[in-house]
């Protein structure tokens, strides 16, 4: 593809072309020693060694395909949004899918977080060279990935109309909130398996596949919507089934990947997937922080989603137009967290390979890269806010247009606060240290968030409008980064005295 293409030609620009992969797996278990050999240029692509070489460059491109392939499952929301606006229920339907957007973030990401620490523990043991071990992770984690994502499928379809009322939906588009929350919810055990399977992937050094597994599931995805929607007329739950069977597309793209690859660093053999209790404990111990973590960051926003309903009570365009800008602003931080995960695999090789010197310049490198995205994020926000807005609202309705640019404006000028506390916890999670970054979240962002939502916007009049709403966001930002590096220095003298430079 010319994504590959391009690739290719920064990898000789920076002279991969002499790179050799070193790393030996024993006959343990009837694997065949694969030592010393000379990957081809798009092997190389998708098995970029992490630990060596232009660290800059190869963050950067690293990051850009895992960006890409966010991209690619927010434009599956999108595209939803826009098909059912132009020829489903129009806005209301729209708002029906985007509305509950919170919700389904604070169900999913407690366990699809999980997915970090197998992400930890198969970089740290690559960087270690310790492949017997990082292929246990494999087959483990992956077996985790299905039966967790069935208990959470189970529990969200049955609690959707609970959950739905505790955060006041609008009434309005509550039924089809309702519908497509819980097919939503059906496909969660395919999603679970991409998400694990892909963290599979980039802790090998491989961030292109995932990509292209979504890109090739997007494709499915517009086809269904399409065709569920246009001429089936099945609307909000159209879309929804559209998404399951794009996730399932996906899902099974990478699984085959992991299974078929002849020469890839790791390789998922059915014959071995078992759960191993040892490498359980090291994925919940490594991930279930990251879990929390991104628990107590969603946690809040369904009490400002909840919020918002009550400012905008009875004006569904200042909601809408709001909701809006939140879909916007999710395409930066799929930049940002990019960034924070490359951050992150880099700094977990790194560390499993005892090379102190580089897990700092990891660190350096991807809040280098996170301000280059953010710089250019707010310029096109500035320059093309309204057009941006009207995909998703009328663009002759000026409340939703103003309520949009507002939140737009306010959380995406101040994003390279968000970024910097992620790439920091990105590089705590990467020398297993990921308890500190979950705690932090938890007091800056969490509770932070709703004390002043609840004992400040929902009490003062004066405080009860979308400015006062949204500052509560770069606020947080700004604890959680005196906190984060505050407490790098720290964290990093204690790693290192057992990982010294080799």
């Amino acid at each position: 593809s010319l994504f590959q293409i391009l690739l290719a030609v920064f990898l000789f620009v920076m002279d991969f072309g002499t790179e050799k992969r070193r790393i030996a797996i024993s006959d343990t278990g009837g694997r065949m020693e694969r030592a010393n050999r000379k990957p081809g240029i798009f092997e190389r692509i998708r098995s970029m060694d992490l630990t060596s070489g232009n660290l800059f460059w190869k963050l950067g491109l690293f990051a850009l395909p895992m960006a890409l392939a966010t991209i690619l499952q927010l434009l599956y929301t999108t595209v939803d949004l826009v098909t059912v606006h132009l020829w489903g229920g129009g806005e209301n339907s729209a708002s029906a899918i985007s509305g509950n957007g919170a919700l389904i973030n604070l169900v999913v990401v407690m366990f699809s977080g999980l997915a970090i620490g197998a992400n930890v523990a198969i970089g740290n043991a690559i960087g270690a060279k310790d492949l017997e071990h990082a292929e246990k992770v494999v087959h483990t984690s992956l077996l985790f990935a299905l039966f967790s994502g069935i208990a959470v499928a189970i529990f969200g379809f049955f609690m959707t109309p609970i959950l739905l009322d505790l955060i006041q939906i609008e009434p309005a588009y509550r039924d089809e909130a309702v519908s497509y929350m819980q097919i939503y919810f059906v496909g969660l055990p395919l999603l679970m398996l991409y998400n694990y399977a892909s963290q599979i992937h980039r802790a090998m050094g491989d961030s292109s596949t995932p990509f292209l597994a979504l890109l090739f599931a997007g494709c499915v995805n517009l086809l269904a919507d399409f065709l569920f929607v246009y001429f089936l007329r099945a609307n909000v739950r159209g879309v929804a089934w559209a998404t399951v069977l794009s996730e399932g597309v996906s899902a099974l793209v990478l699984l085959l990947s992991l299974g078929l690859r002849k020469h890839a660093l790791l390789r998922l053999r059915p014959k071995e997937l078992r759960i191993d209790r040892q490498t359980l404990g090291e994925i919940v111990k490594l991930g279930l922080p990251a879990g929390f973590q991104g628990f107590f960051f969603a946690l809040p926003n369904t009490f400002i989603q909840s919020a918002l309903y009550v400012i905008g009570a009875g004006n569904v365009a200042l909601q809408n137009g709001a909701i809006a800008a939140n879909n916007i602003n999710n395409y930066n931080y799929a930049f940002i967290e990019a960034i924070s995960s490359s951050t992150m695999a880099i700094i977990a090789q790194n560390y499993g390979a005892k090379k102190e010197n580089n897990v700092r310049k990891a660190l350096w490198y991807g809040l280098a890269w996170g301000t280059i995205y953010c710089a250019l994020y707010s310029l096109v926000i500035f320059v093309g806010y309204r057009p941006l807005l009207s995909l998703f609202v009328d663009g002759d309705n000026e409340v939703a247009i103003e309520a949009g640019k507002t939140r737009l404006w306010l959380i995406g000028f101040t994003y390279v606060l968000d970024m910097a506390m992620d790439v920091a916890g990105g590089a705590m999670k990467g020398i297993r240290r990921p308890l500190a970054p979950a705690i932090v979240t938890g007091v800056c962002c969490t509770l932070f968030r709703i004390a002043a939502i609840q004992g400040l916007i929902l009490r003062v009049e004066a405080f009860q409008n979308v400015l006062w709403l949204y500052s509560v966001y770069p606020i947080s930002w700004v604890l959680a980064c005196a906190a984060n590096f505050t407490l790098l220095p720290i964290l990093f003298k204690k790693a290192f005295p057992r990982a010294k430079e080799a």
